[in-house]
């Protein structure tokens, strides 16, 4: 999960506030459905070397301008991405959540996924239920995901990315692009089952991304929730894998609804911390209302979720 860690005075404060804006100021990430084959190829080759999202975008740019193609917004590619900011060096757990990662990906277009994703699962309705009753209902639908370059790695769970995953059918999941961006390697574990997975389309600016279950199936979700549906002060349930704890299950409220750059946030006090990107926060029907995405370690009870529908651009 991207933490604003610990820092001093004036760093703190300024990675607080990135938080908070999500870094609006980077580029939206360019549509590059104009461009042929061996163009998008040339210019991932070209911007390959810019590990900060909103410097890749901005050569993406610059590189379809050159070609002649018309530059205009991917939908939905808001720059969902926190820096790390502290006055000490970052661990190696640390550098998998910050800029230090790497940032390269397949090209996806987002009008192919869109006649290929699964449809959205409807909000499901009836009264409410008790906590216990909640966590028997979605604890099936929450994985941990392991993701590293090389499959020997992955074996061995060493130099990895850990987070989390909801499936949204028997065979897909969604998950934060920040645990799997550049691990091709991606398997997802729960109580004791283990199976591989292929990332099927990723949205790295809006860190969206959908997995495919490819030896296993998987438990979906039983509906998502929509945004404009959500209410601030009603409760909400966090489910995850922080710091490697398999689901781990935690209640809070919605205390803000926000938009930043065409991308909504569920701003929540459910408990978060690594190892939750990806996992779910769900209302008290059992709908999924967003997937954990970012949280403070400064200031108590400020969790960030992508809005669940806006995996559905």
């Amino acid at each position: 999960m991207a933490v604003c860690k610990m820092g001093r005075g004036a760093i703190e404060s300024l990675c607080y506030a990135n938080q908070l804006a999500m870094l609006a100021r980077l580029g939206r990430k360019p549509d590059m459905s104009p461009a042929s084959a061996s163009q998008r190829a040339a210019i991932i080759a070209a911007c390959s070397n810019k590990r900060n999202p909103g410097e890749r975008f901005g050569c993406e740019r610059a590189q379809l301008a050159a070609a002649g193609l018309p530059v205009r917004d991917e939908a939905g590619a808001g720059p969902l991405h926190i820096e790390f900011a502290t006055s000490a060096p970052p661990t190696a757990s640390q550098r998998l959540l910050t800029n230090e990662q790497p940032v390269s990906m397949p090209f996806f277009s987002l009008e192919k996924w869109r006649n290929e994703r699964p449809a959205m699962p409807p909000a499901r309705a009836g009264a409410a239920m008790r906590p216990s009753e909640l966590y028997a209902r979605v604890a099936p639908s929450v994985y941990i995901v392991l993701a590293s370059d090389h499959a020997i790695e992955l074996a061995e769970r060493t130099a990895q990315a850990q987070g989390s995953a909801v499936a949204v059918t028997d065979r897909i999941l969604l998950t934060n692009c920040h645990v799997v961006t550049g691990r091709p390697q991606i398997s997802l574990a729960q109580q004791g089952q283990t199976g591989r997975a292929t990332l099927v389309y990723a949205d790295p600016g809006g860190d969206r991304c959908f997995l495919r279950s490819d030896t296993m199936p998987v438990h979906p979700i039983q509906g998502v929730r929509r945004f404009d549906d959500l209410a601030v002060g009603e409760p909400v349930f966090s489910l995850g894998a922080p710091v490697g704890l398999e689901l781990s299950f935690g209640e809070g409220m919605v205390s803000g609804l926000r938009e930043f750059e065409g991308v909504r946030v569920v701003q929540n006090s459910a408990p978060s911390w690594h190892g939750s990107s990806g996992g779910g926060l769900f209302d008290a029907r059992g709908n999924l209302v967003g997937i954990t995405t970012a949280a403070s370690s400064t200031v108590p009870n400020l969790n960030f979720s992508i809005a669940a529908e806006d995996f559905w651009p």
